[in-house]
């Protein structure tokens, strides 16, 4: 088998070939395309590699794709002056595939090389996967939460001070306006008005109210949901449905909404849940 040339376009794979001297056999050659825009790391490979027999640095003229042409120049002077040898080029640019092709209707042994793209999509399609698995486990997990914070506040009566602290559950204390939105639907209209002049002109009990806030945002909405249907007697067990029909429409577009919770939870009585949750749509969008 002859000689390699490999060819790096270095604007394009950036460091992601500095293993490759170590798997070349001895007779191969690798030249090293590069700017006066390279990185710090590639400038110290470069004074460590700069006397490796197999590795030939060429600088090139920088510019919109300057060094892509002077690649190309350069590899059809070796295909002529070696017309016998492979090459391959390291680049991810599908730039250089009709040059390929048109060396491979010739006869010459070319390829061209993707460095690092698999691992990136291959990577890319892992926390994908996680983030739906991560997604599904905590759509189960609500869906659980719901019916036990149902179970919860069916068997407790609370104070008006216990409801602020379950409120305190579901809205961050950095949202003030939905407080203020959140206080006056579950307290009424005076009661919730005097709790919201309170804890905003009080920084202390801010403070001891939002150690309350779940982590989790799914959590806080389903909460939140769960209180206001308890409240009006409807279902809180089913607070998990109703806070993720909020969640995927736009808060503006009400008649959209309407019809999906018309779907879910049906016409009879008309608009029941709708009507209920209504007044904390835009909360449920900001907690």
């Amino acid at each position: 088998m002859g000689r390699k040339y490999y060819l790096i376009d270095t604007e394009n794979v950036g460091d992601r070939w500095f293993k490759l001297p170590a798997k070349a056999r001895k007779k191969d050659r690798i030249v090293t395309f590069y700017t006066e825009n390279h990185s710090k790391r590639f400038e110290k490979y470069l004074a460590k590699q700069v006397h490796n027999h197999k590795i030939l640095w060429l600088q090139c003229v920088p510019g919109t794709n300057a060094l892509d042409y002077q690649l190309m120049g350069t590899l059809s002077y070796l295909i002529s002056k070696h017309p016998k040898a492979s090459f391959c080029i390291f680049s991810n640019d599908k730039g250089y595939q009709s040059t390929v092709v048109f060396w491979q209707n010739r006869g010459i042994d070319i390829c061209q090389k993707e460095v690092g793209e698999k691992k990136k999509k291959k990577e890319k399609k892992t926390k994908e996967t996680k983030e739906k698995k991560k997604k599904n486990q905590s759509i189960v997990k609500a869906t659980g939460f719901a019916r036990k914070t149902a179970e919860y506040l069916s068997k407790e009566k609370l104070t008006e001070e216990q409801y602020v602290i379950e409120i305190a559950k579901s809205v961050p204390m950095s949202n003030l306006s939905g407080w203020h939105q959140a206080l006056t639907v579950i307290l009424g209209r005076d009661t919730g008005r005097d709790w919201y002049q309170k804890i905003k002109g009080d920084a202390k009990l801010r403070e001891s109210l939002s150690q309350y806030c779940l982590k989790e945002k799914q959590f806080r909405g389903v909460y939140l949901t769960a209180i206001v249907l308890h409240l009006r007697g409807l279902n809180a067990a089913r607070a998990e449905e109703a806070y993720n029909i909020i969640k995927l429409h736009n808060k503006k577009n009400l008649q959209e909404l309407k019809i999906e919770f018309d779907k879910e939870f049906g016409k009879n009585p008309p608009q029941t849940y709708y009507q209920t949750l209504k007044p904390l749509f835009g909360v449920m969008k900001g907690i």
